[in-house]
């Protein structure tokens, strides 16, 4: 499930420490790899990818000062970028250890 091929040695380690990352999932707290393994046994695992708006403030967005600013704030959220796994939020890391 998770491929390590290619990884130096300090990426391997930065993935296991992420993987072995506890969580709060439904109430249930485990690990993100337990998580992913319990995703995985219900069916396919589904990746995609999405970007910061949905971090979006309309209070923020409002109560800065130029047009200028706006957009600068628009286009660092539109810049940001989120890795979901069945729509959970997951480290790229762990991500790209799926994806290969």
């Amino acid at each position: 499930m998770f491929t390590t091929d290619g990884l130096s040695p300090m990426q391997s380690g930065r993935l296991k420490a992420a993987l072995a990352k506890k969580y709060r999932y439904d109430g249930v707290v485990r690990t993100l790899q337990s998580h992913i393994q319990a995703l995985a046994a219900e069916g396919p695992l589904e990746l995609t990818e999405g970007n910061g708006m949905i971090d979006y403030s309309r209070t923020h967005f409002n109560r800065l000062a130029s047009h200028k600013e706006q957009d600068a704030y628009i286009a660092r959220l539109r810049a940001k970028r989120y890795f979901y796994v069945n729509g959970w939020v997951v480290p790229k890391l762990v991500y790209d250890a799926i994806r290969r």
